[in-house]
């Protein structure tokens, strides 16, 4: 999933937590109008933020380039015309050309990050407006929280480390410490697919089998799989997942597209 995801809201509890916590599918979703009440959602109002970048990044870049390049007895070269144009062989002319470069690609960095951002803001804040009007199923919750456990275990077992070494180095938790707040972060994740797939219901908002095909291809194609049978072998709860992830991804173009932006810009 990426930054416009339901992972967002996990954020405060650690990254390695929150890629876990967002390996929980959506399998046997109860009905949403049983357990959710949506707020508003449609012309939600955030500030897009922005960023300029500034001299000194651009002087911290220079002086890591610099020392890239340092002799063996630590001698640091100068940023010079010669310089920039030797080691770019000839793609910057001089200083000022390759600092412009800098300047766009960092530019460019920060742009993607603050309209990642953007997303998540908008999602937050329909989540945010949505009520709880009845407590989740309990078996609802245990798979939830029972399959960010096995999905920290299968970590664990990737980086070669048992599964308390891994919450205790990685995460900072004692075991018991992880399971309570896996259990803490189900009814958040609980709440968040629940006002998904409300959101999609209200506003017919569905995938089709041929978007799941052409996301098992980019899986695959992006070497995250050998093959689409490899993918598909994971089972039942693999392809739930895939699925919404894609819903996300719409119903989260549909509220920035639906978004009040009268004013916001910077």
């Amino acid at each position: 999933m990426s930054v416009r995801n339901k992972c967002s809201l996990f954020a405060a509890a650690g990254t390695v937590l929150a890629i876990l916590l967002c390996a929980c599918t959506n399998s046997g979703q109860p009905d949403p109008d049983d357990y959710i009440r949506l707020g508003q959602y449609k012309g939600l109002s955030v500030k897009r933020a922005s960023y300029e970048v500034t001299d000194e990044e651009i002087d911290d870049e220079l002086d890591m380039l610099a020392n890239a390049y340092a002799e063996p007895d630590g001698t640091v070269p100068e940023i010079t015309d010669e310089f920039i144009n030797r080691i770019s062989e000839g793609q910057y002319k001089n200083v000022d050309e390759y600092e412009a470069a800098l300047v766009d690609q960092m530019r460019s960095e920060y742009d993607e990050f603050y309209e990642l951002q953007y997303y998540e803001d908008i999602w937050n804040q329909a989540v945010d407006n949505a009520t709880v009007i009845r407590d989740f199923p309990k078996e609802y919750l245990q798979k939830k929280t029972e399959r960010s456990i096995i999905s920290a275990r299968k970590y664990a077992q990737s980086l070669n480390m048992s599964f308390e070494d891994f919450v205790r180095e990685k995460m900072g938790l004692t075991v018991d410490e992880f399971n309570a707040q896996a259990i803490e972060y189900a009814e958040v994740a609980a709440k968040e697919s629940m006002v998904l797939e409300a959101i999609a219901k209200a506003e017919n908002i569905t995938v089709s089998d041929e978007e799941i095909e052409k996301a098992i291809k980019e899986y695959v194609d992006l070497g995250a799989f050998d093959s689409e049978e490899a993918f598909r072998n994971e089972g039942p709860e693999r392809m739930e997942e895939l699925r919404e992830y894609i819903l996300t991804s719409k119903v989260q173009d549909f509220l920035v597209k639906n978004a009040d932006t009268s004013g916001l810009e910077e």
